[in-house]
């Protein structure tokens, strides 16, 4: 009975074990990625998606995963680094067929990401323009 055990056993254990660690892995897909960063009090710089360098503003091609999307950026006039305060998440249909990834940089360190499927570049959000204007008018009526 142990030569069988380790016969039979041994082999669908393994088998059933990689099953399940495909399961849950994560598909990678190349977009053309950018961020959007609507304080005008400073310039970002180096924004990570994943610890994947994806442009500051500048388009770049990267590879994006499945999953959740950790973002960082860096404050150019400080030297501060942010963490952005939520986690979004994408799947393998909201990557399917898409072109453009945005992260949006809002200034109260939450993020959105935006994707497009079209030949053209992502727009900046109307929440990002409404904080950005927001900003402005504060800083002009001091």
């Amino acid at each position: 009975m142990n030569i069988f055990k380790k016969i039979v056993m041994l082999p669908v254990g393994l088998a059933l074990g990689l099953v399940g660690c495909s399961a849950g892995s994560s598909k990678t897909y190349i977009l053309t990625t950018t961020s959007f960063n609507y304080d005008p009090s400073y310039r970002t710089y180096d924004v990570l998606l994943n610890e994947e360098l994806i442009g500051s503003g500048g388009t770049k091609r990267s590879a994006v995963i499945t999953g959740p999307q950790y973002v960082t950026w860096g404050q150019t006039n400080i030297r501060k680094q942010h963490v952005a305060k939520n986690i979004p998440y994408l799947t393998k249909e909201d990557l399917k067929g898409k072109s453009y990834l945005a992260v949006h940089l809002y200034p109260d360190d939450s993020v959105e990401i935006t994707l497009t499927d079209s030949e053209s570049m992502p727009n900046a959000t109307q929440k990002g323009l409404e904080w950005r204007n927001k900003l402005r008018k504060e800083k002009n009526n001091k």
